[in-house]
């Protein structure tokens, strides 16, 4: 690593690559999403190499993308067979291309193997990405678990790696990416599409599951000592150690026994540009051990996922002690791929905390992309929640990574608004803030009326106001770690029937570089 704290990107070798182009691609055009990463402060590239079973490489041990197809329904995945195939058959084999280019440009490589992904059951029409080891043993399924509530947000018809063949499958193909390519190890995503167990089979085989991660770190330090190079063990996982060990992975154990060389926490519960708490706690579970902790943020096509939503989600996760940082799923609003200068610019310095500290940022709490993510651990979301006259305040947590007040003292600080979107409230209705349990008087803030507005907005916005206060005025400045904001409905029509619901809470701030500078966004005759 060139510095202390990894930026990891994952492309997932699909979307900017053999679904974009009609076959036969070309090796320019294979490795055209590595090359599109360069001289952006990027360390490691987690690339996809199919689904858990299908492989869109030269597999000895998999299966390979589309081998079984006698008629698909699906042109994209058809054309991703097609490219792999031709590439294959050309001579040359697209992980092994893409693998030494990486390096070849000064990247680690990190194969990325989704372990779980599971499509239509085979006939003679699918759609390309069906496995026959899957669709040809039913048997081995989880199946339908309606005695286990969490479990309705879980897949019935994935594999249980509780069975013997299931994981050996899995191990095969774990052994040849790291033992038959010059990777520098591998990913193993078991966020998606988890729990790799049914809930009933838990107690059982847990240890099962960490038995497991022991032979994958066996093959993984067998595969480094006959290439001479490091073959780093890197799992992603939902960021919450308790909610894991509920599903059957004890990262914990995983951690102490150095069966992982580091931990990717995925967002849960909100984002990490709102919360950190499970992060917090696989940082800690990772102290005095080697284990490197990243936080993975996602960043894909939504627009309130700006560059100082973003921004403010990495100081979050350096705040509570990762070590880095992977951007998921990069397609970034409004252009998405190929990347402009905004995409790229989002992910310039992330590698920095230092320098981070001085840009702007967006500590944002909103309506969840998926709430069933956060039910499926066992956890809530903060939002939305509706407010009445006869209910007590609701509370909301916000953490700020950032040390506001000390840079207003040094005359930096340019704004710092807090923004609160109520669905449902009316012109006549009373609402009471509270910010770290000061109230916030009426006369303080300012209210915005986007009730019916005929310009952009997200849907959730429509039937609302958005107050804005000014805490940079108020000398109400964030504190560095967990902001507790209140609201309560003092006063409420009664003739509308829908209840004020709190959806979205954005602390905005902008800095300057030192005290009296000029911003890049002034304009002397603007």
């Amino acid at each position: 690593m060139s510095k202390t704290h990894e930026v990891m990107f994952y492309t997932d070798g699909r979307h900017t690559s053999v679904y974009l182009y009609e076959p036969p691609m070309g090796v320019k055009q294979y490795v055209e999403p590595i090359d599109e990463l360069l001289d952006l402060g990027i360390d490691t590239v987690s690339y996809a190499v199919g689904d858990c079973s299908v492989l869109l490489y030269d597999s000895k041990v998999g299966e390979h993308w589309g081998h079984n197809v006698d008629l698909t329904d699906h042109d994209i995945w058809w054309r991703a067979a097609q490219n792999a195939k031709a590439m294959i058959e050309s001579g040359t084999d697209p992980l092994m291309l893409v693998c030494e280019h990486a390096q070849r440009r000064g990247f680690n490589f990190l194969p990325h193997l989704l372990l779980n992904m599971l499509h239509t059951p085979h006939d003679r029409v699918t759609n390309c990405r069906v496995a026959d080891f899957t669709t040809g043993h039913p048997e081995w399924r989880v199946g339908e678990e309606p005695d286990y509530p969490q479990a309705q947000y879980d897949n019935p018809e994935r594999l249980s790696f509780a069975v013997d063949q299931v994981r050996a499958d899995r191990l095969a193909v774990v052994a040849e990416l790291v033992g038959d390519y010059p990777t520098d190890g591998i990913e193993l995503n078991m966020s998606d599409y988890a729990p790799f167990i049914g809930r009933a089979e838990v107690a059982e085989h847990t240890e099962t599951l960490t038995e497991w991660m022991r032979a994958i770190r066996q093959v993984c330090d067998e595969a480094a000592n006959a290439q001479g190079r490091a073959k780093r063990l890197v799992i992603r996982i939902g960021a919450t150690l308790a909610g894991n060990k509920a599903m059957g992975m004890d990262v914990e154990t995983w951690i102490k026994e150095g069966i992982v060389d580091a931990v990717i926490g995925m967002e849960v519960v909100g984002g990490f540009a709102n919360d950190t708490t499970g992060l917090q706690d696989i940082v800690e579970a990772a102290a005095g051990t080697p284990v490197r902790v990243l936080a993975g943020i996602e960043s894909a096509n939504h627009p309130e996922l700006s560059r100082p939503v973003v921004r403010a989600a990495a100081a979050n996760a350096y705040a509570a002690g990762a070590q880095g940082v992977l951007f998921h799923t990069y397609y970034p609003a409004p252009k998405r791929y190929p990347y402009d200068d905004e995409a790229t610019g989002r992910l310039r310095f992330m590698g920095y905390p230092d320098l981070l500290a001085g840009f702007d940022k967006k500590y944002r709490l909103g309506l969840p992309y998926n709430a069933n993510t956060a039910a499926s651990y066992g956890l809530a979301e903060q939002l939305p929640a509706q407010l009445a006259c006869d209910a007590p305040a609701h509370e909301c947590r916000l953490e700020v990574g950032d040390d506001v007040a000390g840079r207003a003292a040094a005359g930096e600080v340019w704004r710092c608004e807090l923004r609160v979107l109520l669905q449902h409230l009316t012109y006549a209705d009373r609402i009471r803030l509270i910010w770290n349990g000061e109230e916030i008087p009426e006369e303080a803030w300012r209210k915005a009326d986007w009730t019916y507005q005929l310009r952009p907005r997200p849907d959730y916005a429509v039937d609302a106001y958005r107050l804005h206060v000014d805490l940079k005025q108020l000398q109400r400045l964030p504190l560095v770690g967990v902001n507790i904001l209140s609201a309560e409905v003092l006063e409420k029509d009664a003739q509308l029937i829908h209840p004020v619901t709190l959806a979205d809470i954005d602390l905005i701030v902008e800095y300057l570089p030192h005290r009296n500078a000029l911003r890049e966004d002034e304009e002397y005759f603007a």
